[in-house]
């Protein structure tokens, strides 16, 4: 079985199509949105280019390691950031959530998918948090830091000051809307960026149990 990535849609409908490593899907992307375009039986076995280029980053973005290097090794990942309207849509939802679950259910909803690279409001609109260095989805240590701390602790700690808050809250926004990666301040500080993911392909794997010998 060959590598899954996002290849050169070969009908040129579209820009990407999702080659699942033996034939293409119906999942596509265009200028980093992704939709549905199915395909005859013939086009799903149309041979794929060898070797097979390396689509670059939709709309300028671009997936950058330590050095500065644009990082290909998953590539699909440009195509599939979150875009600011979801991100805003998530941030929104996060409250709400917390509220109809009277915050305990969403606390506990959290600590379980902390460890999907998700919080609740992610998991509903099928985003997840993935880390640039390694291209995996964030650990569950990774999102409570993000998540309690960087995000809910200094949202709630400047919210004793409406004002501060306020300007916390601007200032995200600003930062966004300024960058090709639509990251947060915590996203940049951690180095992290919000896909969406609706297939799971960045889902964590759980690891077998291993039992220990008698």
């Amino acid at each position: 079985m060959g590598v899954s990535s996002w290849e050169p849609d070969p009908t040129g409908r579209h820009q990407y199509r999702w080659f699942d490593g033996e034939e293409w899907t119906d999942q596509v992307a265009d200028d980093g949105v992704q939709s549905v375009d199915p395909l005859t039986s013939s086009e799903a076995s149309l041979p794929r280019e060898t070797p097979p280029p390396a689509p670059p980053p939709s709309s300028g973005q671009s997936l950058e390691n330590d050095e500065g290097e644009s990082n290909t090794a998953q590539p699909e990942l440009s195509v599939m950031l979150a875009s600011r309207g979801r991100r805003l849509g998530a941030f929104l939802l996060e409250p709400l959530l917390a509220a109809v679950t009277l915050v305990i259910g969403w606390l506990i909803w959290s600590l379980i998918v902390y460890s999907q690279g998700q919080t609740p409001a992610k998991q509903v609109l099928q985003l997840r948090v993935i880390r640039i260095e390694s291209h995996r989805a964030a650990e569950w240590g990774w999102m409570a830091l993000r998540e309690l701390v960087l995000k809910t602790a200094v949202v709630v700690l400047l919210g004793g000051a409406l004002l501060l808050g306020f300007i916390w809250v601007i200032v995200n926004g600003i930062v966004m809307l300024n960058n090709d990666r639509n990251q947060t301040l915590w996203d940049k500080m951690l180095k992290t960026v919000v896909i969406s993911d609706p297939h799971h392909r960045f889902r964590p794997v759980p690891q077998p149990r291993q039992e220990s010998g008698s």
